[in-house]
């Protein structure tokens, strides 16, 4: 595996060599290097990004501005837009030219509520020479104006570089803003005023290893936030090597312990007096052992501009340095346990101490992610110590049937990795002086051995949440039983139509004969249960279906892990607030994963697949597009995101700034929050919602085969 990273990071390192590309508007430089005549943004006193973003790949943005909010006359408007490192011009030629910017500037932009204010905006163009009148147009007639020069108006720039796609960006345009942790320096691509690679944490090195994380101390310089920082050290595990390529080469960057590092996207840098934006922190997914939090697919730059929010992604450490712990070896003040999920809560405080200097709105965060991260999100709903850092939830396609470790489990698993790492069991001085590659060998050794003692948890969630008792108070649905979960948070959550299926190609990478159903069912349940599943009416292989074995296995897996639970504690949590649920009927193929069994040829929507919807990233990989009805369900899927950080409620509102008022696939279907009928909205081109799915099938789970979160929890109870 060693050799395996060394090239792809050699693959990295070559594709990320500076790019020269020939731009509409002079660059300034293309090098990934801090330009020092990078403008302040508090100087500029309000810039924000102006376009019409249909997230399709095939409409090139030709009218794409930058709005600088406050007022000035039109030299000093003109040298505010050099300042922002743009080079072009805008001629505006009568009315006919600013068709287009006054149609922009009355819709319900991101930046809408700064344009509202304006009857008149200074545009910056090549009229040449020195005159007492200049050229302004009204956001009101679409007329433009001859008025004196001296008047104070908004300045529209036009914004000339191009969106960023994976190994082609142009980091010249920079800015710089102050935050609490000290001044950090980025760049902005036509979407997105992009911050990359911010540390939140003290690298957790040495004696810091397996340590609680230590929050960041503040800068004594600029931060270069101009590119990605390090991934945190991972395994391939069962998942195979596309996880690592996918990080590898999105930040050009080696694994490293020092990985605790953030990154933040804004479609506006907010003046004095100015309204914040909702904020989007994702935690990203891959089982706890994989991926980062900018990997490629993550690309929130259609998401930023599409739908007026800040979006922060982070890196947290992963396997055993996540979720190392042992109370009988070590006290919790050393070896504290849920590492992994203290580093997800440190990112989050720093959020709320320094988002708004992004124009973000630190009382007004969503936390979302994938798999490991949407069971991160349920870690903090349960988490009473972190109620006050977010609002609103969005979990995708957590296994929330899969329920937290108890202390004995992780002591388990720890004990096993000391003894891989060839350390005695409570040598932590040992542990901390390994090698990251030995380390990283060792997890795999003790994954397998705790695999095979706990196979109903499936490799991709053998480390996760401890009940610690203290940051962790109890397993999840005892919470919900008791009502000691964060019932003031507002709640969106669902899955896609084909969980399991992501699991097939791993255990069963061709069809087996239908006589073979027990044992592949036997993966993941003991015989007793598997007698028992089969022996119910709801889970029988399809005699006429030619691969009958692996597609039961799925909806097995899918119902049980996924789907049923989920509709459960939803009719739980609804007594006390609105919840929102959804299935992804339609997703996109991860890129580099190729045709296997849940290629978006054979129809199946498997667990992932809704990643590049939600973050409209599908045409981030050179090759790849996102077009036709792909954009159409990606711009849906955006929108009604986005509505629901904004306002806790999926249904958008009138008045409500962005395009979701406009798009009618969101305005045409009315998303029922949750009640005893069970209603979901089926997430396709066309969505609908559905009542009472799988209701047989689940009240059946529900009463008579019961939930791995009693059964595997023996002071849990229905």
């Amino acid at each position: 595996m060693v050799l395996l990273k060394t090239l792809i990071s050699a693959v990295a390192v070559f594709f990320f060599a500076p790019q020269v590309r020939v731009d509409a508007a002079p660059v300034h430089n293309q090098k990934r290097v801090l330009l020092p005549t990078a403008p302040l943004a508090s100087d500029i006193n309000g810039a924000h990004l102006l376009m019409k973003n249909d997230v399709d790949s095939t409409n090139i943005i030709k009218n794409a501005y930058i709005l600088l909010s406050k007022a000035r006359n039109y030299y000093d408007g003109m040298n505010a837009c050099l300042a922002m490192g743009d080079g072009g011009y805008i001629y505006i030629g009568g009315t006919s030219g600013a068709s287009e910017l006054v149609s922009l500037l009355n819709s319900n932009a991101p930046a809408q509520k700064e344009v509202s204010a304006y009857s008149q905006f200074w545009v910056y163009n090549a009229v040449p020479g020195v005159f007492s009148n200049c050229l302004a147009v009204n956001k009101n007639t679409g007329n433009t104006d001859w008025i004196p020069c001296s008047t104070t108006l908004p300045t529209v720039c036009f914004n000339s570089v191009m969106r960023r796609v994976l190994l082609f960006d142009d980091t010249s345009r920079q800015v710089k803003v102050n935050t609490p942790t000290g001044q950090i320096q980025g760049w902005r691509d036509q979407n997105a005023f992009r911050f990359l690679g911010i540390p939140y944490a003290e690298p957790p090195l040495q004696n810091l290893r397996f340590a609680a994380p230590v929050a960041k101390a503040p800068f004594t310089s600029t931060w270069d936030a101009i590119h990605y920082k390090g991934v945190c050290p991972q395994t391939t595990q069962s998942a195979g090597f596309i996880p690592l390529v996918l990080s590898y080469l999105e930040n050009g960057a080696s694994e490293t312990e020092d990985c605790l590092n953030l990154n933040v996207y804004t479609p506006s840098l907010k003046g004095q007096g100015e309204e914040l934006l909702p904020v989007m922190f994702y935690i990203h997914g891959g089982g706890f052992t994989t991926y980062s939090g900018s990997v490629i697919i993550f690309e929130p730059g259609n998401l930023v501009a599409r739908g007026g929010v800040v979006v922060v992604t982070i890196n947290y450490r992963l396997g055993m340095l996540g979720w190392m712990e042992d109370v009988s070896a070590w006290p919790r003040s050393t070896v504290p346990g849920n590492q992994a999920f203290r580093d997800q809560i440190l990112a989050l405080q720093w959020v709320k101490k320094n988002i708004a200097s992004f124009g973000g709105d630190p009382s007004r965060v969503t936390v979302f992610g994938e798999s490991a991260g949407a069971t991160s999100i349920r870690a903090f709903l349960s988490a009473p110590s972190t109620f006050g850092l977010y609002q609103t939830v969005i979990g995708e396609s957590d296994p929330i049937n899969i329920p937290f470790k108890t202390p004995e489990k992780t002591a388990s698993i720890t004990n096993y990795f000391m003894t891989a790492l060839g350390c005695a069991t409570n040598d932590l001085d040992c542990a901390r002086s390994r090698p990251i590659d030995q380390v990283l060998e060792a997890q795999k050794v003790a994954n397998d051995k705790a695999l095979a003692d706990d196979k109903w948890t499936t490799w991709a969630l053998v480390e996760r949440p401890t009940i610690d008792g203290d940051l962790v108070p109890d397993e999840f649905s005892a919470l919900v039983k008791t009502g000691k979960y964060n019932t003031k948070a507002n709640i969106m959550w669902g899955t896609v139509h084909d969980e399991a299926g992501l699991f097939v190609p791993q255990y069963f990478p061709n069809p087996i004969p239908i006589a073979n159903t027990s044992t592949a069912m036997n993966l993941v349940f003991d015989a007793n249960r598997t007698a028992q599943l089969l022996l119910s009416p709801y889970f029988q292989p399809d005699p006429s279906d030619s691969d009958a074995v692996r597609n039961l296995f799925t909806r097995a897996g899918t119902e049980y892990y996924f789907l049923c639970p989920l509709r459960y504690l939803s009719r739980k949590m609804t007594k006390v607030k609105k919840v929102y649920n959804f299935r992804f009927n339609r997703g996109r193929d991860t890129p580099l994963v190729g045709d296997n069994y849940c290629s978006s040829s054979t129809g199946r929507v498997c667990h992932s697949a809704d990643i590049q919807p939600v973050f409209a990233s599908g045409a981030s990989v050179p090759g790849f597009s996102q077009t036709g009805d792909d954009a159409r369900f990606a711009r849906q899927v955006v929108d009604r995101f986005t509505t629901f950080a904004k306002t806790g409620n999926p249904n958008p509102k009138s008045g409500q700034p962005g395009a979701e008022l406009t798009n009618p696939d969101v305005t045409g279907v009315n998303w029922l929050p949750y009640d005893d009928t069970n209603p979901i909205l089926e997430l396709n081109v066309q969505s609908a919602m559905s009542s009472n799915l799988e209701n047989d099938v689940c009240s059946w789970i529900d009463n008579t085969f019961l939930y791995d979160f009693w059964i595997q929890m023996p002071t849990n109870t229905p």
